[in-house]
């Protein structure tokens, strides 16, 4: 086999749990082909010495759902070694969203994420509707491994509109909201995100929409998620 790259003596930390060993890594044809011992030569060799090769990191808390857009490599995480990030935690995120609630969303991602609203607004474009739609505009922009959570705050605010402030759902919203997450999960969420905190507000300064929930909203969107195969929840307790 030809070696294409060849990073030898390095500190290999391999993820299992071991501890970190003297090595060389080989890869060929775009994949790892040998770990350990490579007397072989390769199309260029890498001097690992002082260095420490080990898998990806993943990063499961960030806030990349806008900066993809432009920025497929997620930087700075990129640059720390991170291959796979998640996104859409803490109950906010992109979609679903309608065109009438996008500068909503685009406001209260800027006070809570501190993401500038002029990047929200000309770096995004907005052209989806429903969570899967928004998972297709990201396709094939994208440089490392993201999963992204559906999050509370734009399923109420989709459901319920400004009454997502300040209101508590009636029985026929929150079934409209629990449909609403099957369909996201169903379209590729990787999960549920919420928040309770009350450090969290939106751009008119008014708690964000999912510290407005009653607890059997949360129990039921939170039993929608067990329908779904490999989902999984993200929330942030009151406080």
């Amino acid at each position: 086999m030809a070696l294409d790259y060849l990073i030898r003596g390095a500190t290999i930390v391999d993820g299992t749990g071991a501890p970190g060993y003297l090595g060389d890594v080989a890869v060929a044809d775009g994949r790892i082909a040998t770990v350990g011992k490579v007397d072989e030569g390769a199309g260029k060799i890498l001097n690992g010495d002082g260095l420490v090769v080990a898998p990806g990191f993943v990063d499961p808390h960030t806030h990349y759902d806008a900066q993809f857009f432009w920025d497929p490599h997620a930087t700075p995480s990129n640059n720390h070694g991170v291959t796979s990030v998640v996104s859409g935690n803490c109950g906010f995120t992109l979609a679903p969203v309608k065109t009438e609630d996008a500068d909503y969303i685009r406001r209260m991602m800027t006070k809570v994420e501190g993401m500038p609203l002029q990047a929200l607004e000309q770096g995004v474009p907005w052209t989806w509707e429903s969570f899967g739609e928004y998972l297709d505009a990201l396709q094939g922009r994208i440089a490392v491994n993201a999963g992204f959570m559906v999050g509370h705050c734009a399923l109420r605010r989709y459901v319920m509109g400004p009454d997502a402030i300040g209101q508590t759902a009636s029985p026929e919203q929150q079934a409209a909201m629990v449909q609403l997450l099957h369909d996201s999960l169903a379209a590729g969420g990787l999960g549920f995100s919420t928040t309770l905190s009350k450090t969290h507000s939106d751009g008119d300064g008014q708690p964000v929409a999912s510290r407005h929930a009653s607890r059997e909203e949360l129990l039921a969107l939170c039993g929608a998620v067990r329908d779904h195969e490999g989902t999984t929840l993200e929330g942030i307790v009151e406080g």
